[in-house]
């Protein structure tokens, strides 16, 4: 989809949603908004780039790509904060393995390293996600998102086990890599063989559970914190249902940054715990600024990622 298609779709999406909440109403909620808990979503958004950045540290260190913590930190915000600007979390991904590959390191363990890092964090959104709503969901989840939300994970959870197949990956390589021409075949091979080289892996595949159920935690008392924000309280146990399917809800790509479908996920998923539209619109606002406020100091090393230095200076 074209980038000016999505800017449209954004703002058409936002402004439909602010007509919907009366943009006075919204205006008079932002008016009232608490400082404190503005700076707490802050604090935990930042801890949030600094788990991130510890889960991809892991998976490259498992393709013997060893980079200290800061400077891989620096490539890590200088992607999100021009991945704000950029559909979903495709254009992130892009630029980090763009800065990998110009510091010298091994394009096909680069982009193996970060597809595992992107693929297994949706999986995991889905899986938690669907269990709290079998959970604790109950009756507060309507039947039919709960079906949606459960195919949909049932239909990854299937798709990824098929790549695992044996038989699968020969059908693959013999007739649908056959059609590639030779240079990108052997490049996606690469690529292929890279990624499924952590299926044996299990340490590394339990250090990055565990720091993907650390990032869980930290998303969502940061939305606690954007619900206190906003003047209104929100049990956790109804966080834990609502919050994961709005997690699913901003990875369609057809916007930018989110903006205008996290917006109508904040509305339609608040109704169900009874916050009124104005309410959760401003929830959403707030989550915009505060996460783009935070992804401002990657504008001081855009440099690492046009112009990355030498291998070597990294590790």
């Amino acid at each position: 989809m074209p980038l000016f298609a999505r800017i449209f779709i954004s703002l058409g999406l936002l402004a439909l949603v602010i007509a919907f909440a009366d943009w006075r109403a919204v205006g008079a909620v932002l008016t009232e908004v608490d400082s404190w808990w503005v700076a707490c979503a802050a604090v935990l958004a930042g801890v949030d780039r600094l788990v991130i950045n510890q889960r991809w540290q892991v998976l490259l260190a498992a393709r013997g790509i060893r980079m200290r913590f800061l400077p891989l930190l620096r490539m890590q915000l200088a992607a999100n904060f021009l991945g704000s600007f950029l559909p979903s979390s495709v254009g992130v991904d892009a630029v980090r393995i763009a800065a990998l590959c110009r510091a010298g390191e091994p394009p096909a363990q680069v982009i193996a390293s970060t597809l595992v890092d992107r693929a297994t964090l949706i999986i995991a959104t889905l899986l938690f996600g669907s269990a709290m709503i079998l959970a604790v969901a109950g009756t507060l989840v309507p039947p039919n998102v709960t079906r949606l939300v459960l195919i949909v994970t049932a239909a990854v959870l299937i798709g990824a086990s098929l790549c695992l197949l044996p038989a699968v990956r020969r059908w693959v390589r013999s007739t649908l890599f056959m059609r590639i021409p030779e240079r990108w075949r052997l490049a996606l091979l690469s690529v292929a063989e890279a990624s499924l080289a952590y299926r044996s892996e299990w340490r590394v595949i339990l250090r990055v559970a565990g720091w993907t159920m650390v990032l869980f935690a930290v998303r969502i008392l940061f939305a606690k914190a954007v619900v206190l924000s906003c003047g209104v309280d929100v049990a956790f146990a109804a966080l834990l249902v609502v919050i994961p399917i709005l997690w699913i809800v901003v990875m369609l790509p057809i916007t930018v940054g989110g903006i205008g479908v996290q917006d109508l996920g904040y509305v339609a998923l608040m109704s169900l715990l009874g916050v009124a539209p104005a309410v959760a619109v401003s929830m959403s606002l707030v989550e915009h600024v505060v996460s783009r406020v935070v992804s401002l100091p990657g504008a001081l090393f855009i440099s690492d990622v046009s112009n990355p230095r030498p291998r070597h200076d990294f590790t």
